[in-house]
C-alpha cells in the first residue's frame, strides 16, 4: 500500500509540472457580490466543472438544499486575505440532524429506529491546500435506545438488530478526516480518511437511508480533468470504515461469510483507476473502470448513455448500456474460494439497457431496463458478482436493482427487469420527487425464482424551510408460490413469509 501511494504522489507532482504549461484556465468570477458570485470556465464541458474552488469534492451534504450556504469570493477578495482568512473565512461546513426507521417484516418486527448528527467542515485554501473533515454521533443517549428499540423476549426482536448504517447503538465516528490539494479545474488530491464520490462500485458517502456516512475509507483519490470532456480518476485503500462501526479495518460487506481455518474474510486493500467521457452537450457520456479488490477479485467495468433531445419539444429519449467482468485474477485464492461453505471461484459477467423518455428536463421520467448475470455453475454463486463494498447497501449500477431485491447482494445470477418512473417538482429539479419501481425476478434459484417486487420512494426537500428533507420508501415483495423454502437448496424466503415488506422513513435538517 505504501508504494501505491508512492506511485500516486508521484504522478501528482508530474502531472503538475505539465499542468503550468497546458492550455487550462482558472475559476474566475464573473461578480463582486460575494454571496453568491457565479464562476465561469471557458471549457464549458460538464466535466469540466467536476472539479473547483467551491466543489468540496469530499462533503457529504454538498449536492443537498442546506439552511445555510457556501461564501463565494472573488479573485480579488481572496488576493486581499492573509492567510488566517484564506483559511477559516473562505471554507465551508454543514450540520445534519435527523431521525430514521426502518422495518423488515421477514425478518423483525422493527429493524431499527436510530437519530444523531454529522458535522462536516473543509477550510479555504491556501497554496491549493486545505484541510477538512466530519464527526458523526449516532444515538448517543443509551438510556434511550433501549426504549426506542426494545429487546422483546421470545419474539423477532429478542436480540437487537444490529446494523451500521441505521444504527440501534450508540457511536461516535471520524469518517473523515484528510488534506487536500487543488490545482485550478485540473487535479484533485484528497488523502487520509476519505470517500469516493464518482467511484460506481465503491459506497458513497451520502445516501438518504442511511443516518451516518455509509462508507469511508483509509487511503489517496486522484481527480484529473484532462480536457475534451475526459475527467480520469486513481484511488487507493487498505482499510474502511463501515457507517457507524468505529475504525479503519479490512472488514468487509462480506463479513458474514465463514471461512476455512487459516483463512479469512478481510481485505488489504483495493486498487482502482476510472475513465469518465462526456461531450459539450452533455447528451453522450461514459465511464469505464477498473477494480483490483484483494481477497475479492478483479473487476471491470463500463457504462455508456445518449440522449436524444426532440427539437422545439419538451421531449427527450435514451438509452443506456452497461457490460461488467468479475474474475478472480491476480490471486490464487481468496474470501469466496475459502469460504467453508466451498463457494467455488469469481467469474462473473452482466450485462444491461436502459431505455427512457423523459419530459420537461425529467419532470416526468419513464424507464424500461433489463440485465443479465452469467457464470460456470461452479462459481461463486453460479456467476455471482463480488463487490465488496456495494453488497447488502442496494447502491451498486446495475440498473435493474430494487429497494430490497439485488443480484449483487442476493448473490444470484440471472435476469432481472425494471419499469421505473419518476415525477419531480420545483425548482430545485428534486424538490418533491416521487419514484414508482416495479421488478420481475426470472433465475435459477428455487426460491427467488418468479419474485415481483413494488417500491414506491418519495423524497422531499422542503422549499419553506430550506435543508429539510423528507424520505421515505416501501418495498413490497411477492415471491412465487412454488418457491422452495429449504434452506439446504438455497431458499432464501424469509421466515416462510412469501410477501414481505420493507419500509423506511427518515426527516433530517441540513445547515
Amino acid at each position: 500500500m505504501k508504494k501505491l501511494v508512492y506511485i500516486l504522489l508521484s504522478a501528482i507532482c508530474s502531472y503538475n509540472a505539465f499542468a503550468d504549461s497546458a492550455e487550462s484556465t482558472p475559476i474566475m468570477s464573473v461578480s463582486s457580490n460575494t454571496e453568491s458570485a457565479p464562476t465561469v470556465v471557458k471549457d464549458n464541458n460538464p466535466n469540466a466543472s467536476f472539479i473547483g474552488r467551491y466543489n468540496y469534492y469530499q462533503n457529504p451534504y454538498g449536492g443537498m438544499l442546506t439552511g445555510g450556504g457556501t461564501l463565494h469570493l472573488t479573485e480579488s477578495q481572496i488576493a486581499q486575505q492573509n492567510w488566517a482568512e484564506k483559511l477559516f473565512a473562505g471554507g465551508t461546513y454543514n450540520v445534519f440532524s435527523g431521525v430514521v426507521y426502518n422495518q423488515w417484516d421477514g425478518y423483525y418486527q422493527s429493524a431499527g429506529k436510530g437519530y444523531g448528527s454529522t458535522v462536516f467542515g473543509q477550510t479555504g485554501q491556501l497554496g491549493g491546500f486545505s484541510i477538512g473533515g466530519a464527526f458523526s454521533a449516532m444515538n448517543p443517549i443509551g438510556a434511550l435506545n433501549d426504549q426506542i428499540n426494545p429487546i422483546i423476549p421470545n419474539s423477532p426482536v429478542s436480540n437487537r438488530y444490529q446494523s451500521a448504517y441505521v444504527p440501534t447503538f450508540t457511536s461516535y465516528t471520524l469518517p473523515e478526516a484528510y488534506l487536500e490539494y487543488q490545482y485550478q479545474n485540473i487535479v484533485n488530491v484528497d488523502i487520509g480518511y476519505i470517500d469516493f464520490g464518482n467511484s460506481p462500485w465503491l459506497s458513497g458517502n451520502m445516501y438518504y437511508s442511511n443516518m451516518p456516512v455509509p462508507t469511508s475509507y483509509q487511503g489517496i483519490n486522484v481527480n484529473v480533468y484532462a480536457g475534451g470532456g475526459w475527467l480520469l480518476t486513481a484511488l487507493g485503500f487498505n482499510a474502511a470504515q463501515n457507517g457507524a462501526e468505529p475504525g479503519f479495518v479490512g472488514v468487509t460487506n462480506y463479513n458474514w461469510l465463514e471461512q476455512n481455518p487459516g483463512y479469512n474474510n478481510n481485505s488489504n486493500g483495493t486498487v482502482a483507476i476510472g475513465a469518465q467521457y462526456a461531450d459539450n452537450s452533455g447528451n453522450y457520456n461514459a465511464r469505464i473502470w477498473g477494480y483490483q479488490f484483494d481477497n475479492y477479485g478483479t473487476l471491470l467495468y463500463g457504462d455508456g448513455s445518449i440522449n436524444f433531445p426532440i427539437n422545439d419539444s419538451k421531449h427527450s429519449f435514451s438509452i443506456a448500456g452497461q457490460l461488467l467482468s468479475d474474475q478472480q485474477w491476480f490471486q490464487s485464492s481468496n474470501a469466496m474460494t475459502n469460504a467453508a461453505s466451498g463457494a467455488g471461484n469469481i467469474q462473473s459477467y452482466a450485462a444491461g439497457v436502459n431505455l427512457g423518455w423523459a419530459y420537461d428536463k425529467n419532470l416526468w421520467q419513464v424507464n424500461l431496463m433489463a440485465d443479465t448475470m452469467w457464470g460456470p455453475s461452479d462459481a461463486w454463486g453460479g456467476g455471482a458478482i463480488v463487490s465488496p463494498y456495494t453488497q447488502a447497501l442496494q447502491v451498486d449500477p446495475i440498473f435493474t436493482e430494487a429497494w430490497s431485491y439485488n443480484m449483487v447482494t442476493q448473490g444470484q445470477p440471472g435476469n432481472m427487469y425494471k419499469l421505473q418512473g419518476q415525477y419531480a417538482l420545483g425548482w430545485w429539479g428534486q424538490n418533491l420527487l416521487f419514484r414508482p419501481v416495479f421488478v420481475y425476478v426470472d433465475n435459477n434459484n428455487l426460491a427467488t425464482n418468479g419474485l415481483q417486487e413494488l417500491d414506491l420512494i418519495l423524497e422531499y426537500a422542503i422549499p419553506q424551510v430550506p435543508g429539510l428533507n423528507i424520505f421515505g420508501a416501501f418495498a413490497q415483495q411477492w415471491y412465487s408460490t412454488n418457491a422452495n423454502t429449504n434452506p439446504a437448496l438455497g431458499a432464501t424466503v424469509p421466515q416462510n413469509n412469501f410477501q414481505p415488506i420493507e419500509i423506511q422513513a427518515s426527516i433530517f435538517y441540513t445547515w
